[in-house]
């Protein structure tokens, strides 16, 4: 063999060497892939989507707000926050259905969140189901007696 020659089979060689040190690479990153969190998705932590949602829904993007607190609630399930105001913007969107899932885990959570009540009942009142609200307004107002909103909305049930 001629000196190119082993030149040529030494340079073969090496870059043989550095696409197999690429593949390996390759592989490894595949494998820690199937193991990424949440948090490899979003640099954000739950209390800054939870602020960046809110200034979303205060500007009437409720579409983006939602987003956002969809991000949050993967960030910090079983948050009784989160899933408030999840509900709370999907009743805004007229998505009754979706919205009482919403409040019946933010109650799972937190029980003792008249405004969960309030919200729920006032979603039963557009469906026309008064007893169900009436209901709802008054465990409202059973945990905070002082709630304006819930007595005016529970003596046009009654009236």
């Amino acid at each position: 063999m001629t000196i190119f020659q082993l030149l040529m089979l030494g340079a073969s060689a090496f870059f043989a060497y550095k696409i197999y040190e690429h593949i390996q690479t390759l592989q490894d990153t595949q494998e820690k892939d199937e193991s990424r969190s949440a948090n490899d998705f979003s640099t954000f932590d739950a209390t800054d989507l939870i602020q960046k949602a809110d200034e979303a829904l205060e500007q009437g993007h409720l579409d983006k707000a939602l987003a956002i607190y969809s991000e949050a609630n993967i960030k910090s399930p079983k948050n009784d926050e989160v899933l408030f105001k999840m509900g709370y913007t999907l009743a805004k969107q007229q998505r009754d259905d979706e919205a009482l899932e919403y409040f019946d885990e933010a109650l799972q959570e937190d029980a003792n969140n008249p405004f969960t009540y309030l919200e729920m009942a006032k979603i039963y009142l557009r469906k026309d189901d008064k007893e169900r609200a009436q209901n709802y307004l008054q465990k409202a107002l059973a945990l905070e007696p002082k709630l304006q909103e819930a007595k005016e909305f529970l003596e046009g049930v009654r009236a």
